[in-house]
């Protein structure tokens, strides 16, 4: 389905499209260094959280080469068809567009905003060029949205682990002994940080779902466990990561007893926290935060670059010495009487919820 926008156009509708495209997608993936991005992150999200007529991958070709790739879905909302990046609503994680060089984003990026849909990109690094460059395409087009910025957490990984933890608060150092000596009060404390085979994988996940589940999400409904469709994402991603090496299940043990359990995976140098759960029945000893400096001090031990929070910039993680990414939100709503309607219909959406949490 060519289109002459500044190179080759198609849209990429079914997973089984997807998965040709493996090896020329990570190939652009790797250089941006967000596995979000990664073709494994997109297909997992593709076969678990979306029926496959949502799916609305746009991909630019360059002289018959993949430079471009806008990983995308078509949402039905309040009436109107939206394109948004996959997974970002149900995961809320940072995302973004594939791109080769600047060539090649302009390309991609008169191609998204020349749909015809209104799109809204949500998480996108705040100093991405994508930003200005939607900035200028837009204009005079249609209308422009931009959110305000959010933030994640990383540790960036410069010194030595002692070294690192001598420059934490006294507090946060006094904080993790008497955690570990609480912990040690119940038998012999271990810790396991493995990279499981994909035959390992289903039983890895099973054991993070099971004690998740015994915490506060639990209670409130937003376990794996009760969520099935984010459940078979991670199982399936997993699965993929763990083909590649990618992935790490790290686990806290007490007395040969699991009751803290992260999913992370190691891409461009960095280890990414995407899951930590815990038994809540151990909450006085602290095991997710015992869990995580552990998991912290792996990667430190392997010499990566830094260790990403990921999630949102919460209070509890201001006790680790970090640097903030930012994120951004950018809606584009073409002069059409769909794009008006669309932007109508986000304008009353925001307004609703501002004004619900006025009330909380």
């Amino acid at each position: 389905m060519g289109s002459r926008v500044g190179g080759e156009v198609e849209i990429i509708r079914s997973s089984r499209e997807l998965k040709t495209l493996a090896v020329e997608w990570e190939s652009l993936a790797l250089s941006l260094g967000l596995p979000m991005l990664g073709h494994a992150w997109v297909l997992a999200c593709a076969e678990a959280l979306y029926d496959n007529d949502e799916l609305h991958i746009i991909t630019v070709r360059l002289r018959g080469c993949l430079v471009g790739v806008a990983p995308l879905v078509a949402i039905k909302r309040a009436g109107v068809r939206y394109l948004q990046l996959a997974g970002v609503s149900h995961l809320y994680e940072p995302s973004g567009l594939l791109y080769r060089d600047e060539e090649s984003l302009s390309a991609l990026t008169r191609a998204v905003v020349s749909s015809g849909f209104p799109v809204v990109l949500a998480r996108i690094p705040a100093e991405s060029p994508l930003i200005p460059q939607i900035r200028s395409i837009v204009s005079g087009r249609g209308v422009l949205v931009e959110g305000a910025v959010g933030y994640t957490l990383s540790v960036p990984i410069s010194s030595g682990w002692k070294e690192y933890v001598a420059s934490l608060s006294s507090r946060r150092r006094y904080d993790l002994r008497r955690a570990r000596q609480r912990a040690e009060e119940g038998g012999m404390v271990t810790v396991r940080v493995c990279s499981p085979s994909p035959e390992e994988v289903e039983e890895g996940i099973a054991e993070f779902v099971r004690i998740e589940a015994t915490g506060w999400k639990g209670r409130n409904g937003s376990s794996l466990i009760q969520r099935n469709r984010l459940r078979e994402f991670f199982l399936r991603y997993a699965a993929l990561a763990s083909r590649s090496g990618t992935l790490r299940l790290g686990f806290l043990d007490v007395a040969g007893n699991p009751i803290a359990a992260q999913i992370s995976v190691i891409y461009a140098e960095r280890l990414w926290v995407l899951k930590i759960g815990y038994d809540e029945t151990w909450s006085r000893c602290s095991p997710g935060s015992q869990l995580l400096a552990e998991t912290m001090k792996y990667a430190f031990e392997c010499k990566l670059k830094s260790y990403e929070f990921l999630g949102s910039d919460e209070p509890w993680l201001h006790g680790w010495v970090t640097e903030r990414r930012g994120y951004c939100t950018i809606g584009c709503y073409p002069a059409t009487l769909q794009g008006l309607y669309g932007l109508a219909a986000d304008t009353v959406g925001r307004m609703r919820a501002r004004a619900a949490s006025l009330y909380q």
